[in-house]
């Protein structure tokens, strides 16, 4: 998957291949895209204003003069309803599928024709994508932004904002240099790495977690083909998703606000289910708040790597239900 993400496009992937095509017919009219700018930039202005006022909280007292900070607050319910929709609109997409084909009485044509079945949906997989590229460009840009953010962090105290970052964690980074040898802290390189990785993560997550979706979303409908189970299964999806994310978010973030105590053994648990499934990461995309997660969570400054990985097998798990 992150091949087709990142490399060259299939054949089947690009927009000039007929099935393609053809699955994205009528997407290119000039009033529907006009409509479409026009709606995006409303819902943009709206959820800006609604991220002002919960920063905010409730225009009762000002943003924080530290820009970064601000930027943050601002932008993180915004971008964290967005993705809500995205994945509701990813699995509502894929999940109906193979029944509308059937409903166009082409599906046994395509079964009986050489891979054109697996034809079909990874076509159809790839069509997904496109189909919500608007939304995607959006939340990968707004996370670009706050990338940058933490870059300009890392310059702050001369420079030295990670190493007092990292002193005191759990585990130990910063490694002791013999007397006489020169001073060269390999803690600090290592957590250079480690928050590499959770950048990285912070922007293939998105990708890999649409594609995901639109795979398991492909595969149930073949499996529930009929329009009353695929509709039943779709609802219970979503229902599903949503209750998921709002119970990972409210007690992911009484943890984070001492509300809650947890055992260190699960700490870091419930912060990877927080970042992976919850707001993909969203919310250590801001240094000093991902900080006081390596403070408070043992091992929490591998989190990055964690959620890594955990990218990489949505992508290999999704390459698989194709």
């Amino acid at each position: 998957m992150l091949e087709r993400i990142l490399g060259p496009l299939p054949a089947w992937a690009r927009r000039d291949h007929p099935m393609l095509r053809y699955e994205l017919r009528g997407g290119g009219k000039a009033n529907r895209r006009w409509l479409l700018l026009l709606g995006a930039g409303i819902l943009a202005c709206l959820l800006l204003a609604l991220g002002y006022v919960i920063a905010t909280e409730l225009l009762s007292r000002p943003l924080s003069p530290n820009l970064t900070e601000s930027v943050n607050r601002v932008l993180y319910v915004p971008v964290l309803l967005l993705q809500i929709l995205l994945g509701i609109t990813t699995l509502s997409i894929s999940i109906g599928a193979i029944g509308e084909i059937i409903r166009r009485q082409q599906w046994d044509t395509l079964r009986v024709t050489e891979d054109g079945a697996g034809l079909t949906l990874r076509t159809r997989w790839a069509a997904v994508f496109y189909r919500v590229r608007p939304l995607l460009v959006i939340i990968v840009g707004l996370r670009l932004l706050l990338v940058l953010g933490i870059l300009w962090d890392l310059t702050a105290f001369q420079g030295q904002y990670l190493d007092l970052l990292i002193s005191g964690i759990v585990p130990q980074m910063s490694i002791p240099v013999p007397i006489g040898q020169p001073p060269l802290d390999l803690g600090v390189v290592a957590g250079i790495m480690l928050l590499a990785f959770m950048l990285t993560a912070a922007v293939l997550l998105p990708l890999t977690s649409v594609g995901f979706d639109a795979a398991v979303g492909l595969f149930l409908s073949t499996v529930f083909k009929q329009r009353a189970y695929n509709a039943l299964v779709q609802f219970g999806l979503l229902l599903l998703r949503l209750l998921v994310i709002g119970a990972l978010l409210f007690t992911g973030f009484r943890f984070l606000t001492g509300q809650l105590n947890v055992p260190d053994g699960i700490s870091f648990g419930l912060m990877f289910l927080f970042g992976a499934l919850g707001d993909w990461g969203l919310y250590f995309l801001h240094l000093s708040s991902f900080g006081e997660v390596w403070a408070i969570v043992p091992y929490g400054i591998f989190l990055g790597l964690a959620l890594l990985l955990f990218a990489l097998v949505q992508a290999f798990l999704a390459d698989r239900l194709l």
